[in-house]
């Protein structure tokens, strides 16, 4: 019987396979649970945190802003928006900055757009309502 399971990351962006893990552990809105070998079926949403699966003895790290895992027949599944990983906590965490900095970036832009886009509606009722008056 196999001592290990393989696993399924899941984003829009692409599907990563992880093979050989002994043991996974990460959290949800209840704390922090592990995931052995033949667990009994499981499904939760994932809380933005580091994962671990120990491959071959070896610690992996893996780090989610948030999803969705489900554990059955033996195999892991998880569905994400984005996820980085290493072997390294350290490294990381420094992907974990780069990545969150991006994000933030792109959200600030998001919004200066949405508030030049709402000035400029603005200025153009005012203008129609100049015309019409």
């Amino acid at each position: 019987m196999r001592s290990t399971f393989d696993a399924r990351i899941i984003t829009p962006q692409a599907v990563e396979t992880i093979e050989n893990i002994s043991f996974f552990r990460a959290e949800d809105r209840s704390g922090s649970f592990g995931i052995l070998p033949r667990h009994i079926e499981f499904l939760t949403t994932l809380e933005p945190s580091i994962a671990i699966a120990v491959i071959e003895e070896r610690e992996h790290y893996y780090a989610f802003n948030g999803g969705v895992l489900s554990f059955k027949g033996n195999a892991l599944t998880i569905t994400a928006k984005e996820f980085v990983q290493s072997d390294k906590v350290g490294e990381l965490l420094e992907m974990i900055k780069r990545s969150f900095k991006a994000q933030e970036e792109k959200e600030r832009l998001f919004r200066d757009n949405i508030e030049n886009l709402q000035k400029a509606f603005i200025k153009k009722l005012i203008e129609m309502e100049r015309d019409l008056g």
